[in-house]
C-alpha cells in the first residue's frame, strides 16, 4: 500500500518541477519558443521524478516483505 508523501519528498519534487523550466527559460528563451521549453524541462523531469517515485516504491515494499 502506497503511503503519503512525506513533507520532505514534496518539497523536492516541486522545487525540482519548477527550478528546472525556470532555469531553461532564463537561458534559452531567445533561442526557444516557451512550447519548446515546456517539452525540454517535461523530458528532463520525467525520470527524475520517476527515479524518486521508484525509490519510494522500493522502499516501502521492503518494508512491507520484512514483517
Amino acid at each position: 500500500m502506497r503511503t503519503k508523501m512525506s513533507p520532505r519528498r514534496a518539497l523536492l519534487t516541486s522545487a525540482i518541477m519548477a527550478v528546472t523550466p525556470t532555469l531553461l527559460f532564463i537561458t534559452c528563451s531567445e533561442r526557444f519558443s516557451a512550447f519548446g521549453i515546456l517539452i525540454a524541462s517535461t523530458l528532463i523531469n520525467w525520470p527524475v521524478l520517476r527515479l524518486l517515485d521508484d525509490r519510494q516504491w522500493y522502499r516501502e515494499w521492503v518494508k512491507e516483505e520484512s514483517k
